[in-house]
């Protein structure tokens, strides 16, 4: 049984995750800015049974559930840790968490989890993998345990007071967020999601470490570095993670300028295929731009294919990740599975890279991604959209621009009539999340460069821009 739960970042979003696992069922998390299209994608893909919302996005679930085959029950998000004293049923007769409330059995709640098999599905998360639509990887109870413990950091000499901004249902987070907060026992702060207020609340808190994405990091840095009150309000930060894009050295020279103390930037590479895959262990800091090393259990080897020169002397290649923490398929999608897997294990994560003195260093992707603001953007996803406008007789999405900047492409070619780039936007906001579009650039042509069996050349637009 698969639980959906479709929620901004909340305190009780952990406990309500760690419930769901400790009841053997699985769990699978949406981003709140989802369109109902999106939504309807990601409920049939999981094969979802409940779905949890907060009222204010009930209209967008519902739609969504309305289009799916299956029986999908709706439950309301509320504040399980206060009474309920509305005495019924809120919004259309839609049971709530409260409902769900158990008194305790006579089984202890260790009990019930040692009953739970180590092989036993507990998560499922969307990802785009290396090309196309999204898909679903399913991971077990051992494998969360596994790297739980695999990122779990070295003592330090200061006391670890975390602050989060980023979306727990994303695997960048998820296991710190949901999992280690409460196994490590760190005091952890959850903030619904970054605006301003972020360097005011590091202070309040007295964090001294959080996760970002080089979006954030750029914020954050022209808003210190605007107002010396602000830069005095992240003084006590000691560590910061980043990844989900790269992280330019201008950055993280701009960044670490700003304390009056070094600070540990340190970065990361992962995918939702498997989690971290890499990043540095206290007291190892880094400021050559290496991603980090492998995190424990994950082996990390180039294909020796392709292979591109890096600045004149080193050799890059696609990387290829494998861990007994990681899936080795998408769920009921045999033909994604054979794409991006070996038949030994091996995870072709589609991004080209070399490894010196056990570092791991990214240069460029084959994969067809875009980074929008950290998060991934599938061109498959675009151009789909794209076909169902009764205007656009042929499309293509590309990535253009490095970093901060990165951006998607739309070529289109028109079928008759006038049509404007506003026109094309407006046309995807029906279909995909604001952030997918938001930075978008409309270009039209005559043609869309295929090649005999009709791919896309992308290689082809790109040199065009």
């Amino acid at each position: 049984m698969t639980v959906c739960v479709h929620s901004p970042n909340d305190v009780l979003y952990p406990v309500l995750v760690l419930a769901i696992l400790a009841s053997a069922c699985t769990w699978t998390g949406t981003n709140p800015a989802s369109t109902s299209v999106e939504l309807q994608h990601h409920f049939t893909s999981s094969k979802a049974s409940y779905v949890i919302t907060p009222p204010e996005h009930l209209q967008t679930v519902q739609t969504a559930v309305d289009a799916c085959a299956g029986n999908i029950e709706i439950l309301l998000w509320t504040d399980i840790l206060s009474e309920d004293t509305s005495g019924a049923r809120l919004v259309d007769g839609h049971r709530t968490l409260h409902d769900l409330l158990q008194r305790p059995r006579t089984r202890t709640l260790e009990a019930r989890l040692d009953a739970i098999p180590n092989n036993l599905p507990a998560t499922i998360f969307s990802t785009s993998g290396t090309t196309g639509l999204p898909k679903m990887i399913q991971r077990t109870h051992r494998e969360l345990i596994l790297e739980s413990k695999a990122t779990e950091d070295a003592p330090k000499p200061y006391h670890v007071r975390r602050l989060y901004c980023t979306p727990m249902f994303h695997a960048y987070s998820f296991t710190d967020m949901t999992i280690n907060t409460f196994r490590l026992g760190l005091p952890s702060f959850y903030m619904r999601r970054y605006d301003h207020s972020f360097a005011r609340k590091v202070r309040q808190f007295s964090a001294t470490e959080t996760l970002v994405a080089p979006p954030v990091l750029m914020r954050l840095s022209n808003q210190a570095e605007a107002d010396p009150e602000e830069r005095q309000n992240i003084q006590s930060i000691r560590t910061v993670i980043c990844a989900g894009a790269p992280l330019s050295a201008q950055l993280r020279s701009k960044f670490t300028q700003l304390f009056d103390c070094p600070v540990r930037l340190i970065q990361g590479w992962g995918m939702s295929e498997g989690g971290w895959f890499t990043t540095f262990r206290y007291p190892e800091c880094d400021d050559t731009g290496s991603v980090g090393r492998p995190v424990q259990g994950y082996e990390i080897r180039t294909s020796g294919l392709d292979h591109l020169v890096v600045d004149g002397s080193r050799l890059a290649s696609e990387l290829l990740v494998r861990a007994p923490q990681m899936p080795r398929s998408y769920l009921d999608n045999p033909s994604a599975t054979a794409e991006a897997f070996t038949k030994d294990g091996w995870l072709k994560t589609g991004d080209i890279g070399y490894i010196e003195d056990g570092k791991i260093y990214l240069v460029d992707r084959v994969k067809d991604m875009i980074k929008v603001n950290g998060w991934s953007v599938a061109p498959a996803e675009l151009e789909a959209a794209l076909y169902k406008n009764p205007r656009v007789l042929d499309a293509a999405v590309v990535g253009h621009g490095s970093g901060v900047e990165e951006h998607p492409v739309i070529f289109v070619v028109p079928k008759g009539g006038e049509v404007s780039p506003a026109d094309i936007t407006d046309h995807l906001l029906h279909f995909v999340a604001r952030f997918k579009v938001a930075k978008c650039e409309v270009k039209f042509t005559h043609s869309i460069p295929r090649n005999p069996s009709a791919k896309i050349l992308r290689k082809s637009l790109r040199q065009q821009l």
